[in-house]
């Protein structure tokens, strides 16, 4: 099978980014090949590609290359995404088109599915449903896209959100959320090293959200650790100023985004990983959660993600080291703990689930596919 992606693919960065490309890996060995056309706007892209998988064909828009001046302006995403993704089809006809996002890759994706006369999957993403559910001038057209999409597949948290209509206009699939695979996230032999917190994170303008100020004055209590940021974003010079007036610019390494295959080592010279958000960002918790277990390092998460209605989260709890987002000091003595925690091994059932998730993954794709063969 050959799938068409619009979305989210390295070196475009984040977690929509990172799990369609460890997907994309793992349905290798079932036969599904994937064209992907992604955009890797400023400063949030990786530094390369990484490793692409030989069963991905990859384009990707540079926001370098600017589009010619009109009225009312902009970068002509829809268009240049539509464009990019019709001259791959003329090498190789999709069986399907997916889109991982909505705006603009969705409404690209369904120009392109109906151009192409193949079924769409549409998936959405955490950060989609403010568009989709609260932002009213967006909200129609990417409802109608909804309706329009073949199959719609979303999660048990977002599923009860979705407008009304949208699982009796589309075939609404609740998929299992992403598992890291365990054979490239694994402890190592060597223990963690001592005192280095690991931010994998984009720096927005609410990277405050992120609890950033809190962790900085936290540091401020515990002279030995360090922070090694894996950051970027339109806010990286308000968090940078934040760190210069606590005074920690020597103790704090930012370094620009890595392509997701060189992630695991990141959590091996990281003793805990930063993982806490405040109430008021997106009402999930992000995949380094799952990634830090599966590679033995303990995580900080808010009480949000400890008390997340996700079953496994449950079964990991001894991972996770619950802070106060608003306290210093309960970050500083979650800090403490990090210290003394070895490297432990993820739990036994993580590769049965993961293998699950993929599975259902490759029988989404069959799903969808067949909604453009003939009875």
């Amino acid at each position: 099978m050959r799938v068409l992606l619009i979305g989210k693919y390295p070196p475009c960065q984040g977690g929509i980014a990172a799990g369609s490309y460890w997907l994309s890996r793992a349905l290798a060995p079932a036969g599904i090949s994937f064209d992907v056309v992604t955009i890797a706007p400023e400063r949030y892209r990786s530094e390369t590609t990484g490793d692409v998988p030989e069963t991905v064909r990859l384009r990707t828009i540079s926001a370098d290359e600017q589009a010619p001046w009109f009225i009312p302006g902009g970068e002509l995403w829809t268009e240049r995404l539509v464009s990019a993704a019709l001259e791959l089809a003329d090498e190789a006809q999709p069986d399907l088109v997916e889109t991982n996002y909505l705006a603009p890759f969705g409404l690209a994706a369904l120009l392109v599915s109906r151009q192409l006369g193949v079924p769409l999957l549409l998936r959405h993403a955490g950060s989609d449903m403010a568009k989709l559910v609260t932002w009213s001038p967006s909200r129609r057209a990417l409802v109608d896209l909804l309706k329009a999409a073949d199959v719609v597949a979303t999660n048990p948290d977002a599923a009860p959100r979705l407008p009304e209509g949208i699982g009796r206009a589309a075939k609404l699939v609740v998929m299992p959320r992403y598992l890291p695979d365990p054979l490239a996230f694994s402890p190592t032999d060597a223990g963690p090293p001592a005192q280095r917190l690991l931010l994998a994170s984009k720096l927005n303008f609410h990277w405050r959200l992120k609890a950033l100020d809190t962790l900085a004055a936290a540091l401020q209590l515990r002279p030995g650790w360090r922070l090694d940021a894996v950051a970027d974003g339109k806010g990286r010079e308000s968090f940078e100023a934040e760190v210069a007036a606590q005074g920690l610019s020597d103790r704090v390494n930012r370094r620009a985004f890595v392509p997701p295959d060189a992630v695991p080592a990141l959590f091996s010279g990281a003793t805990a990983v930063w993982a806490v958000e405040r109430e008021g960002g997106v009402a999930d918790f992000s995949n380094l959660v799952w990634e830090a277990v599966a590679c033995g390092r303990p995580c900080l998460v808010a009480p949000s993600c400890a008390e997340h209605s996700d079953a496994g989260l449950l079964k990991a709890s001894s991972w996770l080291l619950v802070v106060d987002p608003e306290s210093p000091e309960s970050v500083a003595a979650a800090l403490d703990r990090a210290s003394f925690l070895p490297a432990t091994d993820p739990p036994a059932w993580l590769a049965e689930e993961h293998a699950a998730y993929v599975e259902a993954n490759a029988d989404l794709y069959e799903r969808a596919a067949a909604q453009g063969k003939s009875p």
